[in-house]
């Protein structure tokens, strides 16, 4: 009987024991998760809400990523199939829109007008690449950087402008083969024109180098044959670098430079290779 009795009281004793435990890491727990108050309780997992990665517009919908602080980078667009114009937001989700990212409206064939926000600092590699449709484009005077292809094979696109004087650099095929390009007016402040940025546009009837300009790639302006006209092409004093062939489909005499400048003395040692001012049909 007694030890029937210890028995049972020993595990009644057991139970409160573990009970009283258990109350104790709760009441821990409790103090754990309270610890700092209410700017804990925003970082419950509960608590927490995902930030939305798409925007919609009246013709489509456009995708962002998070950029460095609260900046958004443009990542991708659909749109209507039928032809229409396209406006970005400077500030989605309460983030600056700071870039164009890399194939962000590649081959958006349908699109034939955009507008860009004032905030933009970038447009980068392939971002409007083959949108066949695309007409004109004014880069704010936000844009520092053009990349690499970032308008290649625009086939309609016959006006660029410029704002501001914040644009450094124009990448490499930039603008190549927009057959269709009349009117450029490169900006000062620019400092660098990448390899055939402008190779193949063969309706470019005008370009005047900004006195800021250091470097044209080679093939830069390579085949367009519409600068063959007297006053079509002048250079400035500023510039230090010359790429290959840069003006090959241009005849010489049709490029001004400053006297003693390291553009005249690279026109003068133009040879006639890179002078292909006869049209092939000429010699048929």
């Amino acid at each position: 009987m007694c030890e029937k009795w210890h028995s049972l009281l020993g595990g009644f004793l057991m139970k409160k024991i573990a009970l009283v435990m258990l109350a104790a890491v709760l009441v821990m727990s409790l103090v754990a998760c309270s610890n700092g108050g209410e700017e804990e309780t925003d970082n419950a997992i509960n608590d927490y809400i995902a930030p939305s990665y798409t925007h919609k517009t009246e013709t489509g919908t456009l995708s962002f990523a998070d950029g460095v602080g609260e900046t958004a980078i443009i990542t991708d667009y659909v749109g209507a199939y039928t032809t229409h114009a396209v406006t970005v937001p400077a500030v989605i989700s309460e983030r600056d829109v700071v870039s164009i990212g890399k194939q962000a409206f590649y081959q958006c064939a349908a699109m034939t007008a955009i507008t860009l926000p004032d905030s933009l600092v970038t447009i980068d590699d392939w971002a409007f690449a083959a949108c066949t449709s695309l007409e004109t484009i004014v880069i704010p005077a936000s844009v520092t950087s053009i990349g690499d292809y970032a308008f290649h094979g625009c086939t309609s696109l016959k006006s660029v402008v410029f704002l501001g004087t914040e644009l450094e650099s124009i990448g490499d095929f930039a603008f190549n083969d927009c057959v269709a390009l009349e009117a450029i007016t490169l900006p000062e402040g620019l400092e660098s024109i990448g390899i055939q940025a402008f190779g193949d546009c063969e309706a470019l009837t005008a370009i005047t180098a900004p006195s800021t300009l250091k470097s044209i790639g080679s093939l830069a302006f390579a085949d367009c044959t519409a600068l063959n006209s007297e006053g079509a092409l002048k250079l400035s004093a500023s510039i230090e670098e010359i790429g290959e062939f840069a003006f090959s489909g241009i005849n010489k005499n049709y490029i001004h430079a400053p006297e003693g400048s390291y553009a005249a003395e690279y026109i003068s040692e133009m040879t006639d290779m890179e002078e292909t001012a006869e049209v092939a049909s000429d010699a048929e």
